[in-house]
């Protein structure tokens, strides 16, 4: 059961990318929404859930959620380049007489082919959330070995954020220049990382619990931050409120489906 949803994550990451090359492509304010919406509810997912669950089972389970926060944040900003806007660069060239690409860390929110990124940035990018996506699909499974529950929670949390991942690295490779041919494979490529995990938490943890809650743990710490450091500065800019609604509005859908959840039977 647990790989068929990691599987659905994965086909969610796939379908991202292929709308950036369909006609009716996601407006900027809708990819923003969902952004918004997962944020809120990993947020409440980590916060509320698995860092007092990790906590109460073993006191030095912070450890390997700093371990698994800190895996994500050294990628971004070891290896990933932060994507300029035209304007950004207009208006540096006019300061400044010139441009050069400088390091950044990757921020997964607002894309598009009209942002000027070089290719070695785009692929520093995919690395990053080739990374992020085999955590994705080890918190599903993990989260399964460890109870009904948790793996439903983690299921949630990783579906509401798969198509804007998508989409956004297909755009990004897109906009540095790539095919589209090349954007939608670069989803693909998300897609085969999120399956990994999966395969990779179900053959190692489905038989030893206690690994599988190492693992979780580790994937924890990667959601904390891709939701607070990531996620949640797309909502940040001041550019459009209602993001702020929907942060909210995946808060309460965290606290939905706990309720939902336990009307099902199923309890932590």
């Amino acid at each position: 059961m647990e790989l068929i949803l990691v599987g659905i994550a994965a086909l969610a990451d796939i379908i991202g990318g292929y709308l950036t090359i369909i006609k009716r492509r996601l407006s900027r304010d809708t990819l923003l929404y969902f952004i918004a919406l997962a944020a809120g509810f990993i947020l409440s997912a980590c916060i509320l859930d698995r860092v007092p669950e990790t906590m109460k089972e073993n006191p030095r389970g912070a450890l390997w959620i700093l371990v698994g926060f800190m895996v994500i944040y050294l990628v971004e900003n070891l290896f990933s380049t932060h994507a300029h806007t035209a304007e950004e660069v207009q208006t540096h060239i006019e300061k400044e007489g010139t441009f050069h690409e400088h390091s950044h860390s990757f921020v997964a929110q607002d894309v598009g082919c009209e942002y000027l990124i070089a290719p070695s940035a785009s692929y520093a990018a995919l690395l990053g959330l080739a990374i992020h996506a085999f955590f994705d699909g080890v918190a599903i499974t993990a989260g399964f070995a460890v109870s009904n529950h948790t793996g439903a929670l983690m299921f949630l949390a990783v579906i509401f954020h798969k198509i804007p991942e998508g989409f956004s690295i297909s755009s990004l490779i897109m906009g540095a220049g790539g095919s589209k041919r090349g954007g939608v494979l670069s989803a693909l490529i998300l897609g085969i990382a999120t399956f990994t995990g999966g395969v990779f938490a179900y053959l190692v943890g489905s038989s030893n619990t206690g690994l599988a809650r190492a693992l979780l743990t580790l994937a924890t710490g990667s959601f904390l931050y891709i939701g607070a450091s990531d996620l949640i500065p797309a909502t940040n800019q001041g550019r459009n409120k209602i993001s702020i609604i929907f942060v909210m509005f995946g808060i309460l859908l965290f606290a939905l489906s706990l309720y939902l959840l336990g009307v099902a039977g199923i309890h932590p």
